[in-house]
């Protein structure tokens, strides 16, 4: 009886250990079976949608009649889920399909030119040994990535990021790799990132639902939890990753890389930074990339000269996005009317996203390509500069801290405010961002320290500006006239574009909207109305999809506005008596929200009208103290006055605007009261 229970009992722990492996392999296939299902049925969807693109594209169909034509076959599928489509652009759309996410985009999968390249220049060409350097502000691995998807697909691609990763290589003895083509899969670009310091993206990318994607060439590897999670779409037999992506396929921490998106659109505003962000966030020292798409040539120059200073001057990366930025310009400098402006653009643990990608950056790096292995010099002294520094309240200024000696690089800064309900200011050891809390003046600082010693504080004002209401932005400075935003759902707003207070106009984003401002003057004949406009939106000199137009009584005046354009002035000038009235509209197709998307009017001013009053220098329309003392820290120079505030300080006539004028105010105003 004994040994009959003993083998029952280990023929059923047999069978015990027996079910587990085997419920656990049916849990396996029957997940492999449900994400087969889940990407066949993306198969399905897409090979409906490409055989109308390939319909479409056979019949000479032109770009949007192409995208169209896809576009109403997706509305029309029932495997794509209900409401899920987003705008519909020029270049395409996206959609879901059972929450997996995916996209449209004509130029990704419609590469006007072939590359001649053949197989040998797309192999590894460095031999070099590659060697681990422990840094402080610099990688901690040598090691070069360089991914380019469309290498061998569009001709446009040359060989200079090739050229550049094999001289950064060599330059830091590390190792260069190449993922080229089809070879720069999703699971490929996030295996190599971990080993590599220096990543270069040279490729296509787009910005899309909120966050920016590097565009592949082969969908291999990705699975429907990725494009279900978003930081991957479907695009057929290609698809698109994010920071994301990487963030969450990396096996170990980034050696304090930094990655260089030399990518369109990369940095753009509707990507609100998730890609720089995950990547920094995924252990990344540095990320670098563009406002918009950015021409090759720009690309090229901005990168040769940002580079050779990384390489032969150990350069900062503040300090190499200065030069590179002074020498080529501050944004695209092969820049045409019809590419865009494209910004460049640094996230780091120092330099978070831009409020406005378009517009030149101040950046605060200390990232080095051999960083730490310098020899310790310690500061002798420092200055901030400017000294004086206006801010609007809610928004951002920068101060510079020059060292002495230049190459000092032994010292720590620690910045403060005398006053933080006014000014609040955080920094590094080069720049700091003040952000204007309240309205009012105060004192940022940065005390001095070198070798655990406080050596000199060094003091800069703040002057906290009113954050001005829309008449007060549309106005020139001192104007008094009232203007009215006719939509109320898309209402114009006060901005500060270009260090300016301006009017803005609203419906950004919208399909098929528009948004506009209103002026109604009474005018005699020969008095003229002027002002400053620019265009930020979709479009250019040959196709006005978004633009800006000026009426005048309900008819056109001058020129349409559209695309990246600069500022221009109009003036109109009245042919009779009369009631005028004048209408700024910003005016948007259904489809692409490119740019600011919006357009800016400033500097509005009437020729007629009553007489400044002399005297009142806050421009409020009375005379009293605040005028006086307004005036004095003027004389002090710790307060700046508009052209137009100028004009009414000197009360005596004299020329010259001193105390003396400040002290005829006081009187005037006590005179007043």
């Amino acid at each position: 009886m004994t040994m009959k229970r003993i083998v029952c009992l280990v023929l059923t722990a047999l069978l015990v250990l027996a079910i587990v492996p085997a419920a656990s392999l049916a849990n396996g296939i029957q997940a492999a079976a449900a994400e087969k299902a889940k990407l066949g049925l993306l198969d399905q969807v897409w090979a409906d949608l490409e055989a109308v693109e390939s319909q479409a594209l056979a019949s000479g169909a032109k770009k949007t009649e192409v995208v169209l034509a896809v576009y109403k076959a997706a509305l029309n599928d029932p495997r794509i889920d209900k409401g899920s489509y987003g705008d519909l652009t020029s270049k395409g759309f996206f959609f879901t399909v059972d929450g997996m996410c995916c996209s449209y985009d004509y130029r990704a999968r419609n590469v006007e030119h072939i590359s001649v390249m053949n197989d040998a220049l797309l192999t590894t060409v460095t031999e070099t040994a590659g060697k681990i350097v422990n840094t402080k502000n610099g990688p901690t691995s040598m090691n070069v990535l360089l991914v380019g998807p469309y290498y061998g697909q569009d001709g446009n691609f040359t060989n200079q990021y090739r050229n550049e990763a094999n001289s950064i290589a060599s330059a830091t003895g590390g190792d260069m790799t190449e993922l080229a083509h089809y070879d720069a899969t999703g699971p490929a670009i996030a295996a190599a990132f971990p080993d590599c310091g220096i990543v270069i993206y040279d490729s296509h990318g787009g910005c899309m639902n909120g966050t920016s994607y590097l565009c592949l060439t082969t969908n291999a590897g990705i699975t429907s939890q990725d494009y279900t999670n978003g930081w991957a779409y479907n695009a057929g037999s290609a698809a698109y990753i994010d920071g994301r992506y990487i963030q969450n396929h990396i096996t170990s921490e980034l050696p304090n890389t930094i990655v260089w998106m030399a990518i369109c659109e990369g940095m753009m505003a509707a990507g609100h930074g998730v890609t720089g962000y995950a990547l920094l966030e995924a252990g990344a020292g540095c990320v670098y990339g563009y406002s918009q798409s950015v021409s090759f040539v720009g690309d090229y120059e901005y990168e040769e000269t940002f580079w050779n200073e990384m390489k032969n001057n150990n350069a900062t990366v503040a300090e190499a996005f200065e030069i590179m930025t002074a020498t080529h310009g501050n944004w695209d400098p092969a820049y045409s009317s019809s590419s865009g402006s494209a910004w460049p653009i640094v996230m780091s643990p120092d330099d978070p996203f831009p409020s406005n990608p378009d517009s030149h950056q101040i950046v605060n790096s200390d990232w080095q390509l051999f960083g730490g292995d310098l020899e310790p010099v310690d500061i002798e002294d420092g200055y901030l500069e400017p000294n004086l520094v206006e801010v609007y309240n809610g928004y951002t200024n920068t101060v510079n801290f020059t060292r002495i000696p230049d190459n000092a690089n032994n010292y720590d800064l620690v910045w403060g405010s005398e006053d933080e309900s006014i000014a609040t200011v955080s920094g590094t050891k080069r720049r700091a961002t003040v952000t204007g809390v309240g309205d009012g003046s105060t004192r940022i600082y940065c005390d001095i320290i070198c070798n655990e010693q406080t050596i000199g504080r060094k003091y800069c004002n703040v002057n906290v500006l009113h954050f001005p209401t829309l008449n007060e932005a549309a106005n020139v400075d001192g104007g008094i006239l009232e203007f009215e935003s006719t939509t109320p759902n898309y209402p114009w707003v006060a901005t500060i574009k270009d260090g300016e207070a301006v009017a803005k106009s609203g419906c950004e984003g919208v399909a098929n909207a528009s948004s506009t401002m209103k002026l109604v003057l009474e005018m005699q004949a020969g008095e003229t109305l002027s002002f400053r406009w620019k265009a930020s939106c979709e479009g250019s000199s040959s196709n006005a999809w978004d633009n800006g137009k000026f009426f005048v009584n309900g008819t056109q005046y001058g020129s349409t506005i559209t695309g990246a354009s600069e500022w221009t002035t109009v003036t109109y000038t009245a042919a009779s008596d009369g009631t005028y009235t004048f209408q700024w509209t910003y005016s948007k197709d259904y489809s692409v929200n490119s740019n600011d998307d919006c357009i800016y009017v400033d500097d509005v001013e009437y020729s007629g009208g009553p007489d400044p009053l002399m005297g009142d220098v806050d421009k409020n329309g009375e005379i009293s103290s605040a005028d006086a003392l307004l005036l004095l820290r003027y004389v002090l120079g710790l307060q700046t006055l508009t052209n137009a505030q100028l004009a009414v300080a000197d009360v005596d006539g004299n020329g010259v605007i001193n105390t003396a004028d400040a002290l005829l105010i006081l009187r005037m105003a006590s005179a007043v009261n």
